[in-house]
């Protein structure tokens, strides 16, 4: 069984295509955009997601949200006898990666094809972002009147640059700030030796350029 595991980056539209037909599909937070109004089958979240951007008209099998994903780590952890006392963490501590183990866990496909999740992203708008102190959902976005919603927020704040995204705007994930690439590469190197000790192949379906190559590129 294969599974197409989806985030937000903008190869993520490569979903569209009737070539991903027969894949188990599994969409990230924002990622159930993609299928707005039809169908998927695992909607994946953080447990801060917007209420404003949760899928409407659009259905799919299962809400997989904290409860369900954070016990992935643990359960891998204990089958492969690790020695750490926060698998959470020690996986990376990032939805991308919470999801992967997921899956892994839960679904126990053969292979896991990646979309939208190059972290082709404009350094440009981290910079930005980081220089404004980090504005985000937790800190009401720095800003002591209440801010409508993300979307409204980022398209503002983010209007002078092209969208990363395929949908629009967001805030910096966290791997491209204060974790950084070589963050992202060691534990996306984990990721990739732990599905082979469980037969699992991590490949990447993406036809976009990535500033990390672990996954094998598989064009189907």
């Amino acid at each position: 069984m294969k599974v197409l595991y989806i985030g937000s980056g903008i190869s993520a539209l490569q979903a569209r295509e009737e070539k991903y037909q027969g894949h188990i599909i599994v969409c990230l937070n924002n990622a159930w955009r993609i299928f707005a109004g039809g169908s998927f089958d695992y909607w994946l979240h953080s447990g801060d997601f917007p209420q404003e951007n949760y899928p409407v008209a659009t259905h799919f099998k299962a809400d997989i949200g904290y409860e369900r994903y954070v016990q992935a780590s643990d359960w891998i952890g204990k089958k492969l006898g690790w020695r750490h006392e926060d698998p959470e963490f020690y996986i990376g501590y990032t939805m991308f990666f919470q999801g992967l183990y997921w899956i892994m866990m839960a679904l126990s496909p053969t292979t896991i094809g990646l979309l939208g999740f190059d972290h082709d992203y404009d350094q440009n708008k981290v910079v930005k972002w980081q220089q404004a102190g980090e504005p985000n959902i937790q800190n009401q976005f720095n800003q002591p009147e209440k801010v409508p919603n993300i979307n409204s927020w980022s398209e503002s704040f983010f209007k002078e640059f092209r969208p990363d995204f395929f949908y629009g705007h967001g805030t910096p994930d966290p791997l491209r700030t204060g974790l950084g690439l070589d963050y992202i590469k060691t534990k996306m190197q984990l990721a990739d030796s732990v599905a082979r000790q469980l037969g699992i192949a991590i490949v990447n379906y993406s036809e976009r350029a990535s500033p990390v190559e672990v996954f094998q590129r598989v064009r189907l």
